[in-house]
């Protein structure tokens, strides 16, 4: 290898990015060979306006320095700027923190530098690789589908345009342009999974199966199709049916039951909102939060973040993050042609207007439900007419003191019959009332 890295030249013709780039794009630069590949290939695209971006992760010492000296002299010879983050490792990181830390500088570059996305220089191998990774640890239609080639990754676009090329292909293109690399010594310890698969697995199936890895990286890509088409599924359900933090029961038991789970955890990624919550549900949560559709009101499941999943007598709820429910108004006018339905609208004597108010509950409320004898809290009326308790503290009421003359959405109380020898008002509540589909 050159002790000096020579400005790029043209690059191989058998390996070229096909796929359409954005123009202000990020380029994660690790100083190894598949990263100073994929530098180098877009390099000679001149329409783009491009910025590396090296993160110092701090784990290997000064290999670490050498490998961040590496890039800066890279980015200097090149006239590429660069952007250098150095993370401050905890008493025992692992991968995990590792790739938090990463994307973390990853969604600042991309703010720093107004990027569109940030490409990122993984191979077919790598996806061969992720694909037996993900199959030994337990995964379903998503983890086999491995990686996507333009995706959202914890808050950032990243996209990957050397998916159909392995990695010997881009060692080439240095070797043929004379550009150096560095090599980090702990991709080859069989400690890691993923470098025992690298280095004993796949040459071992190769072996057993020339071409193996090629095909192995293919059936990701065809998964990942199907993938798409479920998540696509999935995400027309959420548009029609869904809220930040429930769902209609009767809407998900119209679902095969793989869908449910796919519409679960989609709806779960965007209650999360944190990127440190999106790592989305195990198997296991999936499953416990699945099985509330079917299980008795008041039902809950544990979910990460000190959140939780509960089972109402209508809707399937998210709980533990602040929720505002869509607002409830009610609006007066001035004739009232029908005595109404107690629910959505209700005429009533102008002069009883006149001492009430229109609040959500408090304690000492009770009501007289219309048509029956004697009075009860609003807490029973509540459970009565099965109002999901995460719905109650937000239900809009017209009260007369701790009186509740109507609930709505769910029906009234005490109210006179409608007297056409007084002045009657119409009331009427206008808004989506979740707590009032059955």
């Amino acid at each position: 290898m050159p002790s000096s890295p020579p400005v790029p030249s043209a690059a191989l013709p058998s390996v070229s990015i096909k796929m359409k780039l954005p123009r202000r794009l990020l380029i994660g630069l690790s100083g190894g060979a598949d990263s100073m590949a994929l530098c180098h290939l877009l390099h000679q695209q001149d329409a783009l306006d491009l910025c590396a971006v090296h993160v110092n992760h701090g784990l290997r010492g000064e290999a670490s320095d050498a490998d961040e000296a590496f890039v800066r002299d890279i980015c200097q010879r090149w006239q590429l700027p660069l952007l250098v983050y150095r993370a401050q490792p905890p008493e025992n990181p692992g991968e995990d923190w590792a790739r938090q830390a990463r994307y973390g500088f990853y969604r600042q570059a991309m703010e720093e530098h107004q990027a569109e996305a940030i490409a990122l220089a993984h191979h077919r191998d790598d996806q061969a690789e992720t694909l037996l990774l993900h199959l030994l640890r337990g995964a379903g239609l998503t983890g086999l589908s491995a990686m996507a080639a333009d995706s959202e990754v914890l808050g950032v676009r990243v996209i990957r345009p050397l998916l159909n090329y392995s990695r010997q292909e881009l060692r080439e293109i240095l070797t043929q342009a004379n550009i150096p690399w560095r090599e980090d010594a702990s991709n080859q310890d069989p400690r890691y999974l993923r470098n025992a698969l690298r280095h004993q697995l796949l040459p071992l199936m190769e072996q057993l199966a020339p071409g193996a890895t090629q095909r192995i990286a293919t059936t990701a890509s065809l998964l990942w199709e199907d993938d798409a088409a479920l998540t696509q599924s999935a995400q027309t359900f959420l548009q029609q049916h869904g809220k930040r933090s429930y769902l209609p029961l009767s809407a998900l038991r119209q679902l095969s039951a793989a869908l449910v789970n796919r519409v679960l955890r989609l709806w779960w990624l965007q209650y999360a909102e944190e990127p440190a919550d999106q790592r989305g549900l195990t198997h296991q949560q999936t499953a416990a939060l699945a099985a509330l559709v079917d299980a008795p009101a008041g039902s809950q499941c544990n979910l990460p973040g000190n959140c939780h999943g509960y089972r109402g007598w209508t809707h399937l709820h998210l709980l533990g993050k602040p929720v505002a429910y869509p607002p409830v108004t009610a609006q007066f006018t001035e004739q009232a042609d029908v005595p109404g339905d107690g629910r959505h609208q209700q005429a009533l004597p102008k002069a009883l207007l006149e001492a009430c108010t229109i609040r959500t509950r408090q304690t000492g409320d009770w009501i007289r439900p219309f048509g029956q004898r004697g009075r009860q809290s609003l807490q029973d009326y509540f459970i009565n007419k099965r109002v999901d308790a995460p719905f109650r503290d937000s239900v809009p009421l017209l009260c007369r003191g701790s009186e509740v003359l109507l609930v709505s959405g769910v029906g009234a109380g005490d109210v006179p019959p409608k007297d056409d020898t007084n002045e009657q008002v119409m009331v009427r509540w206008v808004g989506e009332m979740p707590w009032a589909q059955k």
